[in-house]
């Protein structure tokens, strides 16, 4: 699709249909690179901004309905310079309801990303590839993002005989060996709570060309499988990204701009918006701006000095 240009001076790309699982999105994707911290859940209260809205903490105050609990947890160690994925794969014993997801990721962790499934090997810690994920999402996260509790009456099952599978991006830019322990922790919830189905939701556009020395812009979006109601989204891009705006095109809610804020590739918050309910076949989009201060043409790439333009987008819908 050929580029123009606004009246900002942006190079700009017209949407693209673009739609991934998870699973597709992590052969390629979220790899984040630069300082791992932990951002603080907040509270979201009343209708979030279009310019951005809270950090997503949809329900009540944690601890309200129970503690946060740790689901799984892998150590690792990496020699200086080096960038590596380690898997950790747990298979339950027992039914766990859950309402809340929160990564632990110490330094040199620049990605968790949590699925389940079937089991596709023995329970432990083992090095892997990009590409080695459950085929069931339960949750992603960047540097920095911050816990996610779903609204009130949301909740997800993780069954029995399911087996966990976390992936780990793990990248040391010191000169010592780096070692640590990271995870998922989650908050429980009593299954006679679940009114409605929490998910995860991935966007991505895989097809896009940065110029060099230039600004530059790309849409993409991704419809709706199932009447659905949204209610927090991630944005994320890599270290040249500037900015990311989300919008629902909603049939029954009618159109709303979801977040419109600069984006900061050392914090990859989830982001709660007053929910708004889709219909099957509407579309969200998202535009992605970066500003390449390079001299060479980026384009979409698992490291860091490569570009994604995606967006994750926390759902629900009534329970069966």
């Amino acid at each position: 699709m050929d580029s123009t240009c606004n009246r900002s001076g942006v190079r700009r790309r017209g949407p693209r249909w673009s739609t991934l699982s998870w699973c597709a999105m992590l052969a390629f994707t979220i790899s984040a690179c630069g300082s791992s911290k932990t951002e603080p859940s907040v509270k979201s209260e009343g209708p979030s901004s279009a310019k951005g809205g809270a950090p997503s903490s949809t329900g009540t105050d944690a601890g309200s309905l129970g503690e946060w609990q740790t689901l799984l947890t892998g150590d690792w160690s990496i020699n200086p310079g080096e960038e590596s994925y380690t898997c950790v794969r747990k298979t339950l014993a027992e039914d766990t309801y859950i309402r809340g997801v929160q990564a632990i990721n110490p330094v040199g962790t620049h990605h968790t990303f949590l699925g389940m499934g079937d089991p596709t090997g023995p329970d432990g810690v083992e090095s892997c590839a990009v590409t080695t994920v459950g085929s069931i999402t339960i949750f992603g996260s960047g540097v920095g993002t911050n816990p996610v509790e779903f609204p009130t009456g949301v909740g997800m099952k993780l069954p029995a005989g399911t087996q966990l599978l976390l992936n780990l991006h793990l990248f040391n830019t010191g000169t010592e060996v780096l070692s640590g322990t990271s995870g998922t922790k989650v908050m429980p919830i009593d299954p006679a709570e679940i009114a409605k189905v929490g998910e995860s939701l991935p966007a991505v556009d895989l097809d896009f060309s940065i110029p060099p020395r230039e600004m530059y812009s790309t849409v993409g979006s991704v419809a709706m499988d199932k009447d659905t109601t949204i209610f927090a989204v991630l944005p994320h891009m890599h270290q040249l990204g500037i900015h990311m705006k989300v919008t629902a095109s909603s049939s029954v809610d009618g159109d709303r701009v979801l977040h419109d804020a600069a984006y900061d590739f050392d914090s990859q918050l989830y982001y709660a918006v007053d929910p708004i309910r889709m219909a099957t076949g509407d579309q969200v989009q998202f535009e992605c701006t970066w500003n390449n201060t390079r001299d060479k043409t980026i384009v979409f790439g698992q490291s860091s000095l490569d570009e994604m333009c995606a967006v994750g987008i926390y759902r629900y819908y009534p329970a069966p």
